[in-house]
């Protein structure tokens, strides 16, 4: 697979913009305002760049599951230089350090009975469905940042990518949680835009209807 250099690089220099202020404004994340403004900025800065582990899954999620180097190696090295974006702006802002206290501690969900996972999951794929029809039918940045800031309050971890990079700086102390959120996180919220692209194109448009 050939490298995407500039579209890679993108992503870790959106990465690093929205990591630094998720540090600058003490953890308050993307799904504030301020946040939300920011995300919009970056996107438009970093065009075609996805800058969110939860905007690649539902990438790779609605995309053609057969690619495996268009779709998942292409969007896999997105994730990895999310990452090392997010990893230069920790050790920027803490002088080659990592942040002081623990950055992230895995939702007891994904690893409780299937009981207490099912309501939290499917509250996670209906953003995901909502949200993607938003991402994908507005040309906006502001409007999906926007969109994605309203639903936000919903357990999904938008700064994905600042928690890995953050544990990469801190010696991968907390390597398994952070990986099985990062994943599970992003995958059920693509799954959820999966699921809204699928309703989405059952439904029939008002000028389908054949005459009598």
């Amino acid at each position: 697979m050939e490298m995407d250099w500039k579209g890679n690089m993108a992503e870790l220099g959106g990465a690093f913009m929205l990591s630094w202020v998720v540090l600058g404004m003490g953890g308050s994340g993307v799904g504030t305002l301020i946040g939300a403004a920011t995300l919009a900025v970056a996107w438009m800065a970093f065009s075609g760049a996805h800058l969110l582990p939860v905007v690649t899954w539902c990438h790779m999620m609605t995309g053609d599951m057969s690619d495996t180097e268009g779709n998942w190696m292409a969007n896999g090295m997105r994730l990895v230089f999310q990452a090392l974006g997010a990893l230069v702006a920790v050790l920027l802002m803490t002088e080659a350090g990592s942040l002081d206290t623990p950055t992230f501690v895995a939702p007891e969900m994904w690893v409780a009975d299937m009981g207490s996972m099912m309501w939290p999951v499917i509250t996670m794929m209906a953003v995901g469905a909502v949200w993607w029809q938003i991402h994908t039918r507005c040309d906006s940045e502001w409007v999906s940042a926007l969109g994605l800031m309203a639903l936000s309050g919903v357990g999904i971890h938008l700064d994905g990518g600042h928690m890995m990079g953050s544990m990469l700086a801190d010696g991968g102390t907390q390597v398994a949680d952070v990986v099985v959120d990062w994943i599970m996180n992003g995958l059920v919220v693509g799954l959820g835009a999966l699921l809204g692209m699928k309703i989405d194109e059952m439904i029939p448009d008002g000028d389908d209807t054949s005459a009598e």
